[in-house]
């Protein structure tokens, strides 16, 4: 995964990559479905794990397919996520190209699809579609870096 890969944090109208976003080391990416029960299944999971995920101190970044997709989610969040969040418009979606191209998964791969890898550009972890326990899953392989 191109750790320069861009998106737009939804608070801004400029381009970041996610190393500018992240800094070196281990991120998390994430693509979101908006009212999809996968993927507040998968947030939901996520916030159970908030302290221990924010005690990791590293970046997560949620991506939305766009604006409209982002004001959705807003009418009704997910409560309690990790403070380290970052939420942002895979624009034109490239990033989530991008995984589906290097995991060799299908273009109509179920979101959400997370991911986390490194600023060396390797992925250490996938997921997407319905699972159970995003977060200990998460968690798991963060505590095996």
């Amino acid at each position: 995964f191109n750790s320069e890969a861009t998106y737009r944090p939804v608070d801004s109208t400029e381009q970041r990559s996610i190393l500018q976003t992240c800094g070196r080391g281990y991120f998390v990416v994430a693509v979101l479905g908006v009212g999809q029960e996968p993927t507040n299944h998968a947030l939901k999971d996520v916030a159970q794990k908030a302290a221990e995920l924010e005690k990791w101190g590293r970046k997560m970044i949620f991506l939305f397919t766009d604006a409209d997709a982002y004001a959705k989610y807003q009418k009704s969040p997910i409560a309690g996520l990790p403070s380290n969040v970052v939420f942002g418009i895979d624009r034109d979606g490239s990033i989530r190209n991008q995984i589906l191209t290097a995991m060799k998964l299908a273009p109509n791969t179920q979101l959400p699809l997370f991911i986390i890898a490194d600023t060396f550009n390797r992925v250490v972890f996938e997921q997407h579609g319905y699972t159970i326990g995003m977060g200990d899953q998460l968690l798991k392989t963060i505590h095996g870096l």
